[in-house]
């Protein structure tokens, strides 16, 4: 992982010996995004997308100690199969912003954008992901800059299982 230029970023960037077809399915389509989105022993039990323009992405992120976080977001930009952005924040059961049970001090109705880009290679896929507040205002507030920190672990232990996915999916990937 890479430090950000700036200090609201979070970026990865890595390469999959598999097609970025491959990797946009594993980022759209519900039943591989539920399988690797997530740190260690976190499940996804609700995940839905709807991969365009203005389509919803909305997940639940469930810790190993029953914990559960709602995510819900709106796809700003998909150009398949090479970018997605999507801006999210977390909800309540009514879909009300709110601040997630493992993350109490979190600012309320505070968004973030998460960007994927996808570029053919050699090997097969270079992926860059970028994560950012979307409201430069929130992004030195302690509580920001603590879950940029965790969201780093997070996104490294979630970017492990996504290889261990694509490892998987490749074998049958009928490309």
């Amino acid at each position: 992982m890479a430090a950000a230029a700036s200090a609201s970023d979070l970026i990865d960037d890595r390469e999959f010996a598999v097609p970025r077809e491959l990797v946009f399915e594993a980022w759209t389509v519900p039943e591989h995004f539920a399988r690797w989105f997530g740190p260690h022993g976190f499940e996804l039990p609700l995940c839905e997308i709807d991969p365009r323009p203005g389509g919803e992405i909305r997940f639940h992120h469930r810790a190993p100690g029953g914990e559960t976080v709602a995510i819900k977001g709106v796809f700003d930009e998909v150009v398949a199969p090479a970018r997605l952005r999507f801006t999210f924040t977390f909800v309540d059961a009514e879909d009300r912003p709110t601040a997630p049970p493992l993350f109490r001090e979190w600012p309320v109705g505070v968004h973030i954008v998460m960007t994927v880009e996808l570029h053919e290679t050699r090997r097969g896929t270079r992926m860059t992901v970028h994560q950012r507040v979307a409201e430069p205002e929130a992004a030195g507030l302690p509580p920001v800059v603590r879950h940029r920190e965790l969201a780093g672990e997070g996104w490294r232990q979630s970017a492990e299982r996504l290889v261990a996915h694509l490892a998987h999916r490749s074998t049958s990937w009928p490309g």
